[in-house]
């Protein structure tokens, strides 16, 4: 496989862009900062070929870059000032008074009942609160659903410290959901 090839890019682009895309986006949680850092996957991705080890899976190496990416992303001070959603939105005639009247609710489906938006919501801000290497592993696992050998690949730790970091994400969601009077939580 050649990765100096913008063929083989494309083809490597249309086959894991959305599983990094997905994977950085639940990491830094913005939109934007995903696509930039899922386009910044595959330029560097070009750009440094010569890193890539003949024998390992393309799929972790990229993995590996999108996880840098992102831990540069939140470590980096915020340089944009705060939007408020309740500001006006530049150049709107619509009749929409606010930026928060304009998005759509991040809530699940409006069809589920109001208990399991509840438990969707406490769950996506346990997740959100977990430290860096605990949300990513746990992001790897469950979202991507990845193996703790190939997890073990993209951060660069053992397989053992997978398995550990897992649990401990997994017991502080469970101890933030308990907080909340939520105990038990059942896999779709």
């Amino acid at each position: 496989m050649d990765l100096r090839d913008p063929e083989t890019i494309r083809e490597l682009y249309r086959r894991h862009g959305r599983g990094i895309f997905n994977y950085a986006y639940k990491l830094v949680g913005d939109y934007q900062w995903a696509e930039e850092i899922l386009q910044e996957t595959f330029l560097r991705a070009y750009s440094r070929a010569e890193t890539f080890k003949k024998g390992a899976r393309v799929s972790t190496w990229l993995y590996r870059i999108a996880l840098n990416l992102c831990y540069d992303h939140l470590r980096s001070p915020r340089n944009r000032p705060p939007v408020s959603l309740s500001s006006r939105v530049p150049g709107d005639d619509t009749g929409t008074s606010s930026l928060a009247e304009r998005l759509e609710s991040p809530d699940a489906a409006p069809d589920e009942d109001a208990a399991d938006r509840e438990i969707v919501r406490l769950v996506r801000k346990a997740v959100s609160e977990l430290p860096d290497r605990e949300r990513s592993v746990l992001i790897l696992r469950h979202y991507q659903g990845l193996k703790f050998r190939e997890i073990a690949e993209v951060t660069g730790m053992t397989s053992r410290t997978v398995q550990n970091c897992l649990r401990r994400a997994r017991e502080r969601i469970a101890r933030s959901l308990a907080r909340h009077g939520v105990r038990e939580v059942m896999q779709p």
